[in-house]
């Protein structure tokens, strides 16, 4: 194995020890470590209602922490002495060496511990069955799919990346058995759109594309929990997007933060002409003959608005949220959400092989960074969604899903 070259290892290739081979896997663990940790507090701050300087100002604090910690572990004063406590034991370690191999532990504990709970995660028994197709739509579009899907701007060279997965859609049927769904309601279904982040990378072509996939699933309803812009002018392409969309039931839509940078009373408005009901802090009822209602809510916190008021005309009712960020899960058990629907997280956009994904603006961190969670009495669905501000994926691909709800009263099985 070649030693590594370089301005920083110079000093490791003459020691010609066995720290020299050590040494740089030493550190390449800790800067892992550090990258963990600051995720990990940067999914938790991003969570909350931050005007969009604080973002930047944050993520430059960030990039600045961790590789400044890991030059100084691997050049600084102590980096000498560390090297020999690690070749035999020697050495005294300076305080503001031992903080940051503190610091190291911590993060690798943290690191350990996501790595186990992305490999230990399963669909919980409720669903019954899950049929997915992976359409790519470059080879829908042939030779032009760069021409046709990839637009302007500096984002697009993160478009056109090798192995980028941004144009590889999953479109899947899933289905779920819930306890309280009345019977009259048994085979309901819906489909959920999130995340679009309309920017400019990303053409209109790609949305519409997406868009035609929903409508092919003719599903009871449509929803879509939140994130349209980036961008307050690419607002007109929604008639040609999401305002092609219709159900028997209806179309309904929350807002999410990225939307609350911009116009929002304008947004709404726009949705609102092309027949999608706006759920922002409200709930509506959903009725059939001889049937308890389904009750519709729509939570749009901690950005905008309030708790929708979710007290049913009856105990009965059985009761469905959208909920632009996971973080709302807390509330919705302990309303008594049936069924809570989610974006925000994106699945992380990038999933490291066996570590899974790193980012996920959630005070949860990545443990709802995308999937089906059973948390009694609520099921949480969160979509990876459809695009993203950054256009980049890889192991996570965007989804267009459609749940199906089955009652427990119709004898309804698991499938394998």
């Amino acid at each position: 194995m070649p030693v590594l070259q370089g301005h920083f290892w110079r000093p490791l290739a003459q020691e010609r020890s066995l720290v020299s081979w050590l040494f740089p896997w030493f550190v390449l663990v800790c800067a892992g470590s550090f990258a963990k940790l600051s995720a990990v507090a940067m999914n938790w701050w991003f969570a909350h209602r931050l005007p969009k300087r604080i973002i930047v100002l944050t993520h430059l604090a960030n990039i600045s922490l961790v590789v400044g910690f890991t030059l100084l572990l691997t050049t600084g004063p102590g980096s000498k002495p560390l090297r020999a406590f690690i070749a035999n034991g020697n050495g005294e370690l300076l305080l503001f060496t031992w903080i940051q191999l503190a610091v190291a532990a911590i993060g690798l504990s943290l690191l350990v511990w996501s790595m186990v709970e992305f490999q230990l995660y399963a669909p919980p028994a409720c669903q019954l069955s899950c049929e997915t197709t992976r359409l790519d739509l470059r080879q829908q579009a042939g030779a032009a799919w760069r021409a046709t899907f990839v637009g302007a701007g500096p984002m697009r060279r993160i478009a056109l990346l090798s192995g980028n997965e941004q144009f590889l859609i999953e479109v899947s049927t899933k289905t779920y058995s819930l306890p309280r769904l009345p019977a009259a309601w048994d085979g309901l279904s819906l489909v959920q759109l999130s995340d679009l982040h309309f920017r400019g990378a990303v053409t209109r072509a790609y949305f519409e594309a997406v868009c035609e996939q929903a409508a092919v699933l003719k599903p009871d309803l449509f929803v879509f929990t939140g994130d349209l812009l980036d961008h307050p002018k690419l607002l007109d392409w929604l008639p040609t997007t999401l305002g092609q969309l219709s159900a028997p039931l209806g179309q309904y839509f929350i807002l999410g933060n990225h939307d609350w940078y911009l116009d929002v009373p304008t947004i709404r408005r726009e949705f609102e002409c092309l027949g999608w009901t706006d759920l922002g802090g409200r709930s509506v009822s959903l009725t059939r003959p001889s049937s308890t209602p389904i009750i519709l809510s729509g939570d749009e916190t901690p950005w905008m608005g309030t708790h929708p008021d979710v007290s049913p005309p009856s105990s009965e009712a059985f009761r469905i949220l959208l909920s632009h960020t996971p973080d709302n899960i807390a509330w919705a058990r302990r309303h008594q959400i049936d069924l809570m629907l989610s974006g925000h997280t994106h699945g992380g956009q990038i999933r490291l092989p066996i570590l899974g994904p790193v980012y996920s603006p959630s005070r949860s961190g990545c443990r709802y960074s995308a999937g089906v969670f059973w948390l009694e009495p609520t099921l949480l669905y969160v979509s990876r969604g459809i695009s993203g501000r950054e256009p980049i994926r890889y192991n996570c691909s965007p989804e267009l899903t459609k749940l199906v709800l089955r009652s427990p009263d119709q004898g309804a099985t698991r499938e394998t």
